[in-house]
């Protein structure tokens, strides 16, 4: 649990800094960025658990035990769907192009996290 604090501390300070950078990228493009995230974790987390990898999220590694993989990942979008429509849209340029650079850590730590998977598999 401790690590999952801390990484949300790090995608809340990658957020942070984007704002102050005063990055702002055009909704549209903000957007794309975060679509691209969001499938990026999907595909990089699917990949991690073919190699016995784990969900470091709590909320999501319960969903995977009731729902499974495939209906966790129709949830997980529907969600993201709903957030992109409500309170992404919504807020200012800056705010969307925050969290969309933000999210990215999810992938690159799941890349991160299948490397080390595969390096393992291999000394195995």
């Amino acid at each position: 649990m401790v690590k999952f604090a801390a990484f949300v501390a790090l995608i809340v300070g990658v957020a942070v800094a984007v704002l102050l950078s005063g990055l702002n990228l055009p909704t549209y493009l903000a957007i794309l960025v975060l679509v691209c995230a969001v499938g990026a974790d999907s595909l990089t987390t699917w990949l991690c658990t073919r190699k016995r990898g784990r969900e470091g999220n709590p909320i999501v590694a319960v969903l995977f035990k009731r729902l499974g993989f495939k209906g966790t990942l129709v949830l997980w979008w529907t969600i993201w769907m709903m957030i992109i429509w409500f309170r992404i849209l919504p807020a200012p340029e800056s705010v969307q192009t925050a969290i969309a650079v933000a999210y990215w850590c999810v992938p690159v730590n799941n890349l991160i996290v299948l490397r080390r998977l595969t390096l393992r598999a291999r000394v195995c």
